[in-house]
């Protein structure tokens, strides 16, 4: 059955496990916030930082089956940026992919903690946690 799937990555290279979360026949949004770079960058807006993310986003889009409908850069909030995306794409399911708390970085630990634990919304919230 055909699910409307939300994806949301702070990871460059998580495509093999994404992969596996989605089917041939789902729609996708893929959204990356921008948490990968300083502190100093993070509080300035930094528009690399937002552009690298586009590209992963779109990266990780082409990477993955069924339909993709749009890959974006989203807020560095977590949270806000699947408030964002669920405000033009309805899911049914949205997948969090996350590195390890070992291995983020400082923006991306302020993220993650502000992200939904279980649903949002009413639309449930997995996570999977993939090593860089």
């Amino acid at each position: 059955m055909a699910r409307k799937v939300l994806i949301v990555s702070t990871l460059e290279h998580g495509d093999d496990v994404l992969r596996a979360q989605v089917g041939e026949a789902d729609t996708i949004k893929v959204v990356v916030p921008v948490v990968r770079q300083g502190v100093l960058d993070w509080l300035a807006n930094d528009q690399r930082a937002f552009g690298r993310a586009e590209r992963v986003a779109e990266r990780t889009a082409e990477q993955l089956p069924g339909e993709t409908v749009d890959a974006v850069a989203g807020e560095a909030n977590i949270g806000l940026a699947i408030r964002d995306a669920l405000a033009t794409f309805p899911a049914d399911e949205i997948v969090v992919a996350v590195r390890p708390d070992e291995e983020e970085g400082l923006v991306e630990s302020i993220a993650t903690d502000s992200a939904p634990q279980h649903s949002l919304e009413g639309v449930p919230v997995r996570y999977v946690v993939i090593r860089d």
